[in-house]
């Protein structure tokens, strides 16, 4: 070989590498995007087909432009919305379950990504909240519709896949049929694992846990343990009989979620390997519809995105308890008000 060709090998070897990993993670951005739209535009066919043809149902809030309290808006196409799960599982939630003892979604969250303006809003939804779920029988055979807690729809899948996308059709129903992209269940036992890799997470505690751990008294300010962790997220008084228990269960959660948040953020810049470790602790308990062409995409627009207190939402509404159980009843002008807020851009 002479010695312009090894000049040539030396210089283009290095570039072509460079140019073929660039155009392949350039790929799997692009394909990310798609399929997480061809996610959304799935789950809207089942419910055309369920609900009839668009024309009749009236289902699907976004389409078109919507005339509110005299001003104008139209559905902002920038988002990406994925629904997150913190499931209650006693058994692991990499196996498969019967329909009605497939666990329940103790948490359920809306996680809005805003892919231009490069933000981040969380929106909490209530365990108890009052929403039409599908029954199905042990076998998996649909049996009917009923208005239930929302947290029970998970039960009735496969405490998997199944399980994530009966909730992510009673969330979009509720929410007048947003779209949603995909999904992510997590089992509460992954949170002492992911609170202790980023050196535990400082709150000051805004209810009285201390029959869980002496240390989770009122008022009190500490670095969570993963123990403490798990307790702080999970634990609800189920027995009191002041309403709101799951509310205030709720609050302490946002709490959380925004101090762990800063959390990773400042460890990442000490050990870029942290998100790495987060996902390959997270994945050993969760089920996730999020493949890697859609991670790829996704991660190059979180690391940009603002998120903080004010981007914590909660669905507004009335509590009320009939024998052992809460129901949360959704305020429908209030959620309306937030699905514009959130999703929408005001065009006049």
């Amino acid at each position: 070989m002479g010695r312009r060709q090894k000049i040539f090998l030396i210089i283009f070897i290095p570039f072509f590498v460079f140019l073929t990993g660039a155009l392949t993670f350039g790929l799997y951005r692009m394909w990310g995007r798609s399929r997480l739209d061809s996610h959304a535009e799935a789950l809207r066919a089942i419910q055309i087909e369920e609900q009839g043809t668009e024309e009749e149902s009236g289902l699907f809030l976004e389409e078109g432009q919507v005339l509110y309290r005299g001003e104008l808006y139209e559905y902002n196409d920038d988002l990406l919305t994925f629904l997150c799960l913190g499931v209650d599982s006693r058994q692991d939630i990499q196996k498969e379950k019967t329909p009605g003892a497939a666990g329940q979604a103790d948490t359920v969250i809306l996680a809005v990504m805003d892919t231009v303006q490069k933000n981040l809003k969380l929106i909490n939804i209530s365990r108890d909240t009052m929403a039409k779920i599908k029954i199905y029988d042990k076998n998996g055979i649909y049996l009917y519709d009923k208005e239930a807690q929302l947290a029970l729809q998970y039960a009735y899948g496969d405490g998997r896949e199944k399980s994530c996308l009966l909730m992510e059709q009673a969330v979009s129903r509720l929410f007048y049929g947003i779209p949603i992209h995909g999904y992510g269940a997590i089992d509460v036992k992954a949170v002492a694992g992911l609170n202790d890799l980023v050196g535990g997470v400082e709150v000051t505690v805004i209810e009285d846990l201390s029959r869980f751990t002496p240390d989770l008294a009122l008022g009190n300010t500490l670095r969570l343990t993963g123990r403490q962790a798990l307790h702080y997220v999970q634990e609800r008084d189920v027995e009191s009989e002041a309403l709101g228990a799951n509310n205030l269960r709720i609050e302490r959660q946002k709490q959380y979620l925004q101090a762990f948040w800063q959390e990773v953020k400042e460890e990442t810049k000490k050990d870029l390997s942290i998100p790495l470790k987060l996902y390959q602790t997270a994945s050993r308990h969760m089920v996730t519809s999020i493949t890697a062409d859609q991670a790829a995409y996704l991660g190059t627009i979180a690391l940009d995105c603002t998120f903080d207190g004010e981007d914590m939402l909660s669905v507004a509404g009335t509590v009320e308890k009939e024998d052992v159980y809460e129901e949360f009843y959704v305020d429908e002008e209030a959620l309306y008000d937030l699905i514009l807020r959130v999703f929408y851009r005001r065009i006049s």
